[in-house]
């Protein structure tokens, strides 16, 4: 008897330490080394292939001393409160795709620049939709396009590009580009493990729980993270050495066989000082065509990074922009940029950006807006164009 009630003494001891020591811990972490505080805010979409926001989630993000903002998203993970039937309902859908500029990270449902330019716009029948996703490129409008184009189906779509951009296409997370033509890419194990595991972490109330209010909780959280996503990387960098190996040794079976010319691939086609692009153009260009093949309007905007803005600021030049803007004009693709807008500022980055998480703040949003009800205004709804 004695024995039991020394263990449960002991048991409890261990229990309250480890309690306290928790408290502690959580106490240190939020004076001096506060984190980012949220849900879990992606979710594996098994139509898409690939990641979006939580559908049907309204939460929160808290970053500290930058911003803390609510969101809502509706049952496609699109930034909205109408739903599919919603959309239906409305003639006239502007559809706009891009990263977490698009998304709006920092700022409130009605402070985004999709909000803000729906209200200037200021007609029952004009919608538009935020389909901005955090961490996705050209590769996932792309995709995201052919898979819920039919269902919105928008009169026009604009595509923010971020400067990151060109790093996720080269990811190919969607698409292989072979010979020029864009292949679908096969979900593979790797991909479908983490998808498992991220939707059973999103749909857990503990665990969101915890992400939504211990700071210590999302310290580990991230590290967590930072290891699993890095594992999950190799395994489909692995996965696909394997897969494009096999290809490569059956295609050269075949043209052994015929002794056929073949096109160069484009690992080996000559070099150039754009190279890593190649990928956004394969992709922007696709996508544009598939608009236009649907009937609706199509057009890039290109949104500058804090790196651009230093360039611009000591050469006068922003050297990315000016690889996006003249490839979409030799290309017949509307293109608009904001740096003409954002530059008028004489400190713009203090202005429009949040200082270490770098998105656009309320400004910057509000800036956006109204250069897009200008470019629209004229583009779609000034009296020529009706």
């Amino acid at each position: 008897m004695n024995f039991i009630k020394n263990a449960l003494k002991n048991i409890a001891a261990m229990f309250i330490s480890l309690l306290v020591g928790l408290i502690i811990g959580e106490v240190i972490i939020r004076i001096f080394f506060p984190q980012v505080i949220s849900p879990v805010q992606f979710y594996y979409d098994s139509k898409l292939g690939g990641m979006v926001p939580v559908p049907n989630q309204k939460g929160f993000k808290s970053h500290p001393r930058e911003y803390y903002y609510e969101y809502q998203n509706n049952e496609i993970g699109m930034r909205d409160t109408r739903q599919l039937n919603d959309y239906k309902k409305i003639p006239f859908k502007i559809l706009a795709i891009g990263d977490s500029f698009t998304y709006g990270w920092g700022v409130n449902d009605d402070e985004t620049f999709c909000k803000l330019l729906e209200k200037k716009i200021n007609r029952d029948s004009v919608a538009v939709l935020n389909a901005g996703a955090s961490g996705s490129g050209t590769d996932y409008a792309l995709k995201f396009y052919e898979v819920r184009g039919p269902e919105l189906y928008p009169k026009v779509v604009l595509y923010f590009y971020y400067e990151n951009d060109f790093v996720d296409n080269s990811e190919n997370r969607y698409f292989t580009i072979e010979q020029d033509s864009i292949v679908p890419k096969a979900v593979n194990e790797a991909t479908n493990l983490n998808a498992i595991q991220k939707n059973k972490l999103a749909n857990s109330k503990v665990y969101n729980w915890f992400a939504s209010h211990s700071h210590l909780f999302n310290m580990i959280r991230t590290q967590v993270g930072i290891m699993w996503n890095k594992k999950v990387k190799q395994e489909n960098q692995h996965q696909q050495a394997t897969t494009q190996s096999a290809t490569t040794d059956k295609k050269s079976a075949t043209e052994t066989a015929t002794s056929s010319p073949t096109t160069p691939k484009i690992a080996e086609q000559p070099k150039t000082e754009n190279d890593r692009f190649y990928p956004t153009y394969v992709y922007l260009k696709a996508l544009a065509k598939n608009v236009e093949q649907s009937g609706g309007k199509f057009y890039t905007f290109f949104i500058p990074s804090n790196k651009s803005i230093a360039e611009f600021q000591k050469s006068g030049t922003m050297s990315h922009e000016k690889v996006i803007v003249d490839f979409c004009k030799v290309n017949n693709i509307k293109v608009y940029s904001f740096k003409d807008v954002i530059m008028k500022h004489k400190d713009p980055f203090k202005a429009y950006y949040f200082p270490t998480d770098l998105h656009w703040n309320k400004a910057g949003n509000q800036v956006a807006a109204d250069y897009l009800y200008q470019v629209l205004n004229q583009e779609l709804f000034s009296p020529q164009n009706k």
